[in-house]
Parts: C-alpha cells; sequence; structure tokens
C-alpha cells in the first residue's frame, strides 16, 4: 500500500528527510497520548480510591446502625455531586477508550 501523495520522491524512493519527520512527529504524538493515558489512568485510580473509601464508611455506618436521617443537601453541593459524578464516568469511559486505542 504505498501513498505517494504523503511524501515526495527522489530518485528511486522517498524522501528520507521527510520520512524521518514523519516518524519524529508520530512519536511525539504518541508519546503524548501515552502519557496522557497514563494520567488519565492515575487520576481514575485517584477517584477510584476515594469512592471505595467513602463506600466502605458507609458500609460501616450501616452496619453500626447508625440510620441517621438523612442531612439537607444544599442545591450547590447537589450540583457539584452531580459534576463529579459525571466527570468520574467521562474519566472511566476515556480510560477505557486510550486503553483500546494503545493496544
Amino acid at each position: 500500500m504505498e501513498n505517494k501523495a504523503l511524501f515526495n520522491t527522489e530518485n528511486a524512493g522517498y524522501n528520507k528527510a521527510e520520512v524521518e519527520k514523519y516518524v519524529s512527529t508520530l512519536k511525539e504524538e504518541y508519546k503524548k497520548v501515552y502519557e496522557y493515558a497514563k494520567t488519565t489512568e492515575a487520576n481514575n485510580e485517584k477517584l477510584k480510591k476515594i469512592c471505595r473509601a467513602l463506600s466502605d464508611e458507609n458500609k460501616a455506618l450501616k452496619a453500626n446502625g447508625a440510620v441517621a436521617a438523612a442531612p439537607a443537601v444544599s442545591p450547590a453541593a447537589a450540583e457539584a455531586a452531580q459534576k463529579i459524578s459525571e466527570l468520574i464516568a467521562a474519566l472511566a469511559k476515556e480510560n477505557d477508550i486510550l486503553k483500546a486505542q494503545l493496544g
């Protein structure tokens, strides 16, 4: 499969400088994507750790019979919690997509 539109050709083949520049560009882009994926995965793990801790705390409270009336939640706090939940879901989805692209 040849793509002659991608590189100019010299006498008997592709222009070596253009090919090397293209490969270098691909390596740089791959490195950016890889680093972004690592960062996203690390953030995702941090959020999962927080969620697990809150879940464990909630289970412990239920096990101890500490069932209290639900505290009043301000609309701003509810909105913030919703945004956090959406961000966690988006990060998890993005992480899965990046993992699929990388390998």
